[in-house]
C-alpha cells in the first residue's frame, strides 16, 4: 500500500492523512486548495485499478457524478494519480463529512432503537431509489457504505459500484477482489446471477434486520457457509430475536429478504411504503421521529413526506386513512420534474402534481410543490397550458392555502409561503422573511430555506451574510445545485471571479443539465476573459433551454462576443435573440437584465435603458440586485439614465454588493 500523506493531487488538493481502508480503496483526508475546505479523496487499490482500467473508472465516475440526492455523497472531482513506481491509480473527491459509518455505530450499540433503525433505512432507501431511476445498482450496500453525519444519512461508493457494473466480473474475481460483501449480498449476486435493483433491496433489508436484531439474517464462519445458508433456508423471524419489532415491519423485512427476486417488493418505493406505515401505533411513533429530524422537509425523501402529512392529518383529529401509493409516486415524479427547472419540465411537474392531488386531495406535499411550481412559472415567464399568465399567482395562493390547511406545522409549507409572499410583492422581503425564518425554526436542516434566506439578505444589501447563508445551504446538502450556483453568484457579485468559477463548476458537475449552472459559468467566464469557455457554457445553456430561456442563453452568447471585441458578431446574434425575446409578454426580469447588459457592453446605452424599462416592476428587489451588483453594468453604472433605475440611495454603494469600487 502507498502512503500518500503530503501528496499533491493535481493542483487542487493536498493529502494530509489516511482516514480508513476498505477492500476496494483507501480514503484520505485532504485540503481543497481553491476553497480552503476539507475533502475526502478515495484512491482505488492498485489491483482493482488494474482490473477495471483507469480510463473506464474515471469515465464511469463522471457519469455517476450526475446523481444528485440529499442522501448521496456527491462526487466533486475525479482523476488518476501517478505513483512513484509508475502506476496510475484512479481517485475521486467527495465532501468531507464529520461523522461515522453505520458499522461503527453498530459496533458500539449492536441493536438500534426501532424508530432510529427505520429512519436510517428509509433515508438510505431514498438514495438507492434515486440511483435506480438512473439504472444504477449499487451492488455493495453494507453498514460500511452508510455514513451518519449527525442526523443525516448518506450512501457512499456509487462511483466504484457503477464502474464494477461495467467491468468483466470474471476478470475482477481473478484478482481476489470480491464484488459485494457476503453477509449483505443477495442470493442472485452471490451465485453470479442476473442482478437488478431488487438486489439492493435485499441488501438494505439485511442491514435493517441487523440494526433491529443485532446480527445479519445469515452469518457463518466463511463466505461459502453464508451463501449456503442464504440459498437453503429462510431468514429467522425478527420477532423471535426482538419481540418489540412491530409485526408489519417484520413482514416487510422478510419479504424483501425472499430468496427469489420476484417474491420481493417490486421496487424500493414499495418496500419503503411497507415500512412507512398504515397508521399503526408503533409506526406512528416512527413517523413522528422521522419528521422531528427534518427527514420530511424540502423534498428530501418523498415517501417520508407522504407519511408525515398522513400523521399530521391524524393529529388534527381526521379519520385514519391509507396512503395512496400512486399519489405518492406522482408526487415524486412532480418533484423530480420541478427540480429540472426547464419550461417543459415545469409543465410535466404541474401535470404530475395535479394528478397526485386528483387521486388524494389531502396530499399536502403535492399542494406545496404545486404552489412552488406556479411561482416559478410566474417568475421565469414560463407558459403553462390552460393557465393564463395573470392567473399563475392566484393558482399558487390557492394551492398554498390548501397545503397550510392540511399541515400548518410543515417547515416546507412555510418555506413555500415565503416564496409566494415575495412573488406577490417582490418589493418587500418583510413578510416573506418572517415565513422563511419560521420554516428554519421548524427545520434548520432544510437547504432551500437557507437559500431563500440568503436571497433576502443579498437583495436587502447584506451580501456577506447572504454568502454565509448560501454556504450553510450547501453544507447541509452538498448536492444542492441551486445553492452551489448561488454561492458562485455571490462571489460573482463580489467580483471574486476565481472563487465564483470554482463553485459554478461544482454546480455544473453535480448536474450537467442544470441550466442555471451553465449560464452562471458563462457569466463568470466572460468576466474572467475566457471567452472560449464562456461561449461553450452559453451554447450548452442554449441546448438545455427553450422558450424565453432560449432567448436569454442567446443573449449570453451575444454578450460573450461583445466583450471579446467581436462587435459585428454580437450585433447579429443580438438581432436574432431580440426578435425571439420580444415575442414573450410581459417581459421577464431576467430577459430585461440580460439584453440590457449586451447593449451596455456595446455602448448602446439608450437600447440598454429601453430594455430595462420593459420590466414592469422596477422596484422588484431581485431586479434591483442585478442592477446594483451585476458586473456587466459597470460600464454604465455612473450614467444618470441607468442610475435612475436604482431605487434606494442607501443601496447604491458598492459595499452593498460586498466589494469595493474599482477592485
Amino acid at each position: 500500500m502507498h502512503d500518500f500523506a503530503d501528496t499533491n493531487v493535481g493542483d487542487k488538493y493536498v493529502i494530509e492523512r489516511e482516514l480508513g481502508r476498505g477492500g476496494m480503496a483507501t480514503v484520505w483526508f485532504a485540503r481543497d486548495l481553491h476553497h480552503d475546505r476539507p475533502v475526502a479523496i478515495k484512491i482505488l487499490h492498485p489491483d482493482l485499478a488494474g482490473a477495471i482500467g483507469v480510463d473506464r473508472f474515471v469515465r464511469e465516475v463522471r457519469l455517476t457524478a450526475r446523481l444528485q440526492h440529499p442522501n448521496i455523497v456527491p462526487i466533486l472531482d475525479s482523476g488518476a494519480l501517478r505513483t512513484p513506481d509508475g502506476a496510475s491509480l484512479p481517485w475521486y473527491a467527495m465532501p468531507y463529512l464529520d461523522g461515522e459509518t453505520l458499522r461503527r455505530r453498530l459496533e458500539r450499540e449492536s441493536q438500534l432503537p426501532i424508530d432510529e433503525a427505520l429512519r436510517i433505512a428509509l433515508a438510505a432507501g431514498a438514495a438507492l431509489e434515486a440511483a435506480h431511476r438512473h439504472e444504477i445498482v449499487h451492488r455493495d450496500i453494507k453498514p460500511e457504505n452508510i455514513f451518519l453525519a449527525g442526523d443525516h444519512v448518506y450512501v457512499v461508493d456509487f462511483g466504484i459500484a457503477k464502474a464494477l457494473i461495467e467491468t468483466d466480473v470474471e476478470r475482477l474475481t481473478s484478482t481476489g477482489l470480491a464484488i459485494g460483501t457476503p453477509a449483505y449480498m443477495s442470493p442472485e449476486q452471490s451465485m453470479a446471477g442476473r442482478v437488478d435493483a431488487r438486489s439492493d433491496q435485499y441488501s438494505l433489508a439485511t442491514i435493517l434486520y441487523e440494526m433491529l436484531a443485532g446480527e445479519p439474517p445469515f452469518s457463518g464462519p466463511s463466505t461459502q457457509a453464508i451463501i449456503a445458508r442464504r440459498v437453503s433456508e429462510p431468514a429467522r423471524a425478527l420477532r423471535a430475536v426482538r419481540s418489540t419489532v412491530p409485526p408489519t415491519i417484520e413482514r416487510a423485512v422478510l419479504k424483501a429478504l425472499e430468496r427469489a427476486p420476484a417474491d420481493r417488493f417490486r421496487d424500493l418505493s414499495a418496500f419503503m411504503a411497507a415500512l412507512g406505515g398504515d397508521g399503526s401505533k408503533p409506526r406512528g411513533r416512527v413517523v413522528r421521529a422521522l419528521a422531528s429530524r427534518g427527514m420530511a422537509m424540502g423534498g428530501i425523501a418523498a415517501l417520508v413526506l407522504a407519511v408525515g402529512w398522513f400523521v399530521a392529518a391524524r393529529a388534527r383529529g381526521q379519520a385514519r386513512r391509507s396512503i395512496d401509493p400512486a399519489s405518492v409516486a406522482l408526487y415524486q415524479r412532480g418533484v423530480r420534474a420541478y427540480d429540472r427547472r426547464t419550461p417543459s419540465s415545469l409543465v410535466e411537474a404541474i401535470d404530475a402534481l395535479r394528478s397526485a392531488i386528483a387521486r388524494d386531495s389531502a396530499n399536502a406535499p403535492a399542494w406545496t410543490v404545486l404552489a412552488r411550481s406556479y411561482v416559478r412559472a410566474d417568475e421565469r415567464g414560463f407558459t403553462i397550458p390552460n393557465v393564463p399568465a395573470d392567473s399563475l399567482m392566484p393558482h399558487a395562493v390557492a394551492a398554498l392555502d390548501r397545503a397550510l390547511a392540511l399541515d400548518a406545522g410543515s417547515a416546507d409549507t412555510w418555506l413555500t409561503q415565503g416564496m409566494v409572499s415575495i412573488r406577490v410583492d417582490p418589493t418587500d422581503w418583510g413578510p416573506a422573511s418572517r415565513s422563511i425564518r419560521h420554516a428554519i425554526a421548524l427545520d434548520s436542516t432544510n437547504a432551500v430555506s437557507w437559500h431563500l434566506l440568503a436571497r433576502s439578505l443579498a437583495e436587502t444589501g447584506n451580501m456577506d451574510a447572504a454568502i454565509d447563508a448560501w454556504h450553510r445551504s450547501v453544507k447541509l446538502d452538498p448536492s444542492y445545485t441551486q445553492g452551489l450556483a448561488f454561492v458562485a453568484l455571490g462571489f460573482y457579485w463580489r467580483r471574486q471571479f476565481d472563487s465564483a468559477a470554482t463553485w459554478a463548476d461544482s454546480s455544473a458537475a453535480v448536474d450537467p443539465n442544470f441550466l442555471l449552472a451553465r449560464t452562471t459559468v458563462g457569466q463568470i467566464e466572460v468576466e474572467r476573459g475566457d471567452f472560449v469557455r464562456a461561449a461553450a457554457a452559453f451554447a450548452a445553456a442554449r441546448r438545455l433551454s427553450s422558450g424565453v430561456e432560449a432567448a436569454s442563453a442567446i443573449a449570453g452568447t451575444a454578450l460573450t462576443a461583445a466583450r471579446a471585441g467581436r462587435r459585428a458578431e454580437a450585433e447579429a446574434t443580438l438581432r436574432a435573440a431580440d426578435s425571439l425575446a420580444m415575442s414573450y409578454k410581459p417581459t421577464s426580469l431576467h430577459t430585461a437584465v440580460y439584453f440590457a447588459q449586451v447593449y451596455a457592453s456595446l455602448g448602446q446605452i439608450d437600447h440598454a435603458v429601453e430594455w430595462l424599462r420593459r420590466y414592469d416592476i422596477p422596484l422588484d428587489l431581485h431586479f434591483q440586485l442585478h442592477l446594483r451588483c451585476d458586473p456587466p453594468f459597470t460600464s454604465i453604472s455612473r450614467d444618470p439614465r441607468f442610475r435612475s433605475f436604482i431605487a434606494s440611495p442607501a443601496l447604491q454603494s458598492d459595499s452593498a454588493c460586498g466589494h469595493v469600487a474599482g477592485r
